[in-house]
């Protein structure tokens, strides 16, 4: 006998539930899925927003910006002095820095270059007393770092302080090397002259110095090479730096010279630099530097761009020549030799 109106609409009210239910269950999966989805995409957001934390010591500060770097690096600062330092006890403050050139070396790459720098940039120096207690900060000329301080040790500590300040508050340099710029001829001496090509009529520092002319320069005339000026037609510090560059190019490649074949040179020019030398490197270093000059890729001696202007920021009265780098050549020499990489403005470091 078949069901009767009452079983049918219990079937009906059955089929509605299973409906209902059904579409609850679908709805709800349906709605998890898309959660689920929201979810994994927004994960997937974030992680492309990621960045590691990176430790201060391999971060710089830039124009606002702060980058990372995590090569292996050694940074060596080499100075020139000037005759300008005198005064004896209290009363001794040393030479202005002439020349300042830092070498990065980068065992990451195989990779050496040099950050050639003005003498005359402005930026902020520590002002130290004769035992290295710090006095204050000035916004002056960067060669006015060597001047503070009570021993020679104390002027390059605090030049390289000052370096690294500008470098976008570089964490370390891993030593320094001062030597007067009279003293040139001994390192000329060693590696038995530099080969240079005369840019421009130079006949007022040395007879020989006419304009397109080649020659290796003798131990006397290496000195007047670099520290040529005054007497010049262009007395600008960007003229002089520009023949301490073609010096330190020729340098260079008679360390590589000597280096092919000697594989101890570097250790030889250091210990013959020792007299004239004020250094918290040794031998080791030097010879690290040789074989990377040899065996390394050469990214050469770069120059940060920038204004040059006379200005009275030394605040003594006269007019001295002010050097004002580009933000963006600091942060591009700088990416060259560092491999920076951005972290954004106001990234928090770890310390």
């Amino acid at each position: 006998m078949r069901g009767g109106p009452l079983q049918k609409e219990h079937i009906a009210g059955f089929l509605v539930l299973i409906l209902v239910i059904g579409a609850i269950v679908g709805g709800t999966a349906y709605y998890e899925k898309q959660s689920s989805a929201r979810l994994e995409e927004e994960l997937r957001e974030k992680a492309k927003e990621y960045e590691p934390e990176w430790p201060v010591e391999d971060t710089v500060f830039i124009d606002d910006m702060t980058y990372g770097f995590d090569h292996r690096l050694e940074k060596y600062l080499f100075i020139g002095t000037d005759g300008s330092g005198a005064g004896e006890g209290e009363e001794y403050h040393g030479p202005m820095a002439d020349f300042l050139l830092l070498m990065v070396l980068d065992y990451t790459d195989n990779t050496l270059g040099c950050i050639q720098i003005d003498r005359n940039t402005i930026t902020k120096i520590p002002e130290i007393g004769a035992k290295g207690d710090l006095l204050g900060e000035r916004t002056v000329q960067l060669c006015t770092a060597h001047w503070f301080g009570g021993t020679p040790k104390l002027n390059a500590e605090n030049t390289v302080e000052a370096v690294k300040y500008f470098l976008g508050e570089l964490d370390s340099i891993d030593g320094y090397f001062v030597m007067n710029m009279q003293d040139i001829a001994a390192l000329n001496h060693t590696v038995g002259g530099v080969e240079v090509t005369i840019d421009g009529d130079m006949t007022s520092a040395d007879r020989a110095f006419t304009d397109g002319a080649t020659l290796t320069l003798d131990d006397n005339q290496a000195e007047r090479f670099v520290r040529a000026r005054m007497s010049l037609k262009d007395d600008s510090n960007q003229a002089r730096m520009s023949r301490q560059k073609q010096y330190m190019d020729g340098l260079f490649q008679k360390v590589r010279e000597h280096t092919r074949s000697n594989p101890e040179y570097g250790l030889q020019l250091w210990d013959s630099l020792q007299d004239v030398a004020v250094s918290d490197m040794n031998g080791m270093d030097f010879s690290r530097i040789a074989r990377m000059l040899l065996d390394g890729e050469d990214k050469g001696i770069l120059k940060i761009e920038g204004e040059s202007k006379l200005g009275k920021v030394l605040n003594d009265g006269l007019e001295h020549e002010e050097f004002y780098a580009d933000p963006i050549s600091i942060r591009d020499v700088m990416t060259d030799l560092f491999s920076l990489v951005p972290l954004g403005e106001d990234y928090g470091v770890t310390e």
